[in-house]
């Protein structure tokens, strides 16, 4: 909202400030978000972080209003990182408020209905976009991000004349215009085409999976194929043209959660189809008698036959099995991996945290690449998001990996990346431990300067990577706007 602007709420700490002979040192921003949770508030972690490593070189901290230091669901929240700020000796200023924080009864008892005040407007406003949603998902439109494999998002205006397709990343200007699904390329049409007709001859996704990666053939993210992603592909009701909405649901910075189908709007006819439901139902019938069809002692031969001939077994061991069932038949028939090796009598030498850390390692990455997207789009920039990198202003490229800790209670912590890091120009190495809520701090690292990245950082890592480490993603803003004049200029 514009009186909630950036620009608004810095002239009014200024003004404050003056009036109060006070000097504005630093600024924490947290340019276009919604204040719902402090994992999506990197200028809030960076205070929080700098006010607990010690003095952090100022006695106050000014914000525009109540609503402003956050919207959390849980009035408490709010309270508890102000708490940490009276502490650690600072205080809390809300410029644009009628009352004085000074810890009185009084301003006690407005803060706190001014912050339960807060909360309840964001879930008004969450029930409003829902509800919003939902009734354009009743008349066809597509409401989500990503078509898919063989599909591509069509924008349209207010009478329905096409405007032209929309490319992964990019968003309507206008309100008033809509977006549906059309067939994309040929090619992919007929691979859609192929996929369900392998599946309604027997063949497992697994092995479709195999095939299509064999061939060359990548998904709509440009990654090689997986069980999941051909199954989502099979499943899929917009291949028959029907627009399906709220399968799932997130609201205010929970979890993710199933809805039941009872709560999904349906709308056939939405989209013009790739398959024919006949296929398509033909389909959704091989797959259920698939799931049941290998009985449990055949699966337990074939994972012992991984065993006896590498020595060892795992996810990805299975999935590259011929002939063997996929990873989620495996963890549906036992109950998870393990589960199935402890019947195998093997003994995974991972540590017994190794699935937590990954799932905490994957969240953070695909969070701190959404958050960057969003507010980087929001400040001005062109950005394009591909996979796991984003490309800016198409003038320079930013990807992320979260290094986890290990050994953070010796003198000598260290924190390890997962997998590869993306070849973009700027890697962004967020140190974190699966045990915290947030990271720790960012390595904004230029490729140019690492032939090689490394394994592992350590807390002291030579002046190269020191001159590089931050305590927030602000530096990003500052190159967003660089290039942003820069595009001005070239245009």
């Amino acid at each position: 909202m514009q009186q909630y602007s950036i620009t608004n709420q810095t002239r009014a700490i200024t003004g404050y400030a003056n009036s109060h002979g006070m000097s504005i040192v630093r600024t924490y921003r947290d340019d276009g978000r919604s204040g719902l949770t402090i994992e999506h508030r990197p200028g809030l972690i960076s205070l929080i972080q700098d006010i607990s490593h010690g003095p952090p070189g100022f006695t106050a901290v000014l914000v525009l209003d109540v609503s402003r230091w956050g919207r959390f669901q849980n009035s408490d929240e709010a309270a508890y990182y102000e708490f940490l700020c009276w502490k650690a000796g600072i205080r809390v200023c809300y410029v644009g408020e009628l009352f004085e924080n000074d810890g009185t009864p009084f301003a006690m008892v407005v803060k706190g209905i001014k912050r339960a005040m807060a909360a309840e407007y964001s879930r008004e406003l969450s029930a409003k976009t829902s509800a919003g949603q939902r009734n354009l998902a009743t008349l066809g439109y597509h409401q989500g991000a990503l078509s898919g494999y063989g599909l591509r998002r069509m924008l349209i205006d207010t009478s329905g004349k096409p405007k032209g397709l929309l490319a992964i990343g990019e968003r309507k200007s206008f309100a008033t215009d809509r977006v549906i699904l059309v067939p994309g390329p040929i090619a992919e049409v007929r691979t859609v085409r192929w996929i369900f007709d392998q599946c309604i001859a027997g063949v497992s996704c697994t092995d479709i999976a195999r095939a299509l990666n064999a061939k060359g053939t990548l998904n709509h993210l440009g990654h090689p194929w997986t069980y999941q992603t051909v199954r989502t592909v099979i499943e899929s009701e917009k291949y028959v043209g029907t627009a399906v909405y709220g399968r799932d649901s997130k609201l205010l910075g929970g979890k993710q959660v199933a809805n039941p189908e009872s709560m999904w709007v349906r709308k056939k006819d939405a989209y013009r189809p790739i398959v024919t439901q006949e296929v398509f139902d033909a389909a959704q019938r091989s797959r259920k008698d698939q799931v049941a069809r290998m009985p449990t002692d055949e699966m337990l031969k074939r994972a012992r036959a991984i065993c006896r001939r590498l020595g060892t077994i795992s996810s990805t061991l299975i999935a590259r099995e011929p002939g063997c069932p996929s990873v989620p038949a495996y963890t549906r028939r036992f109950g998870s991996l393990n589960a199935l090796y402890k019947i195998l009598g093997f003994e995974p030498r991972t540590h017994k945290h190794y699935g937590e850390v990954r799932a905490y390692v994957t969240i953070w990455q695909r969070t701190l690449t959404a958050f960057t997207a969003d507010w980087l789009e929001e400040a001005g920039s062109h950005v394009e998001r591909r996979a796991r990198s984003l490309t800016i202003d198409h003038a320079w490229t930013v990807s992320f990996s979260v290094l986890n800790a290990h050994g953070v209670t010796t003198n000598y912590p260290a924190w390890f990346r997962h997998r590869e890091p993306e070849d973009t120009d700027i890697v962004v190495f967020a140190r974190a431990s699966y045990t915290e809520p947030c990271p720790r701090d960012y390595l904004v690292l230029p490729r140019v300067l690492f032939p090689e990245w490394p394994n592992a950082f350590y807390n002291h890592n030579g002046p190269t990577i020191e001159g590089c480490t931050y305590p927030s993603l602000a530096i990003l803003g500052d190159l967003a706007r660089l290039s942003r004049m820069e595009s001005q200029l070239c245009g």
